[in-house]
């Protein structure tokens, strides 16, 4: 009898497994596809002007070249994206130990990692003029922000799929060295305000139709059940 009911329970958990895993693949690609949207329509607004909001920033945040806040901000925006790869790999290895992945696994991480880091070259798509800290190149969205937004999304999505005693610290030391990066390339006036928020929300579009499109990472910790002979 207690056998049966195993069973029986196996068979409705394999029956709303997929309803569930649809509906949340739906609601991260419709999430996603916002993100991509809103990365879209940002750079196309400021492609050619300066918004209100870059210009206050510019005059009242950006540091004077040479001083000591200035090379304290060059050091962050340096050490913070290596701090973001750090946690990504210390993450990896974790989940990876605890249970070895498959080759597919690791293909689609580095394909995530490789898209999220390869925004930057749409600096040449948008062909935005940089601020006065960068004169010659072009800033939308930031290249710093991309690299360390791919570290730190691709850590949160193993910690929070494979090792999620984990999640809540490496949200905390990503988004804590996300926000450390986009604020101290603004204040070396080598990026916009929205440079930097471009650069996330191209990360997050990335990260969130990634995430939708590999429905076997969501169900990986659900026990498969037989059914009775």
């Amino acid at each position: 009898m207690a056998t049966a009911r195993k069973h029986s329970a196996g068979r409705q958990v394999a029956q709303i497994l997929p309803s569930a895993v649809r509906r949340s693949r739906s609601l991260t690609g419709f999430a996603g596809a916002g993100c991509a949207l809103a990365f879209i329509l940002l750079g196309l607004l400021v492609r050619n002007e300066i918004p209100s909001v870059d210009r206050w920033f510019v005059d009242n945040v950006v540091v004077v070249p040479g001083s000591p806040l200035h090379q304290m901000a060059l050091v962050l925006s340096t050490v913070t994206v290596l701090s973001c790869a750090a946690v990504l790999v210390a993450v990896a290895l974790r989940a990876w130990w605890h249970r070895p992945r498959r080759g597919a696994d690791l293909l689609w991480c580095v394909t995530l990692l490789l898209s999220c880091g390869l925004l930057a070259a749409l600096q040449f798509a948008f062909r935005r003029p940089g601020p006065p800290g960068q004169p010659e190149g072009f800033s939308y969205p930031s290249g710093h922000a991309s690299v360390a937004g791919a570290f730190a999304m691709l850590a949160v999505v193993i910690a929070a799929v494979f090792v999620r005693k984990w999640l809540s610290a490496v949200l905390a030391l990503q988004g804590g060295a996300l926000l450390v990066t986009m604020a101290a390339r603004v204040a070396l006036a080598e990026h916009y305000v929205t440079d930097v928020l471009g650069a996330v929300l191209g990360v997050c579009a990335i990260g969130l139709l990634g995430g939708s499109a590999v429905k076997r990472w969501w169900v990986e910790d659900v026990p498969r059940h037989r059914d009775p002979a």
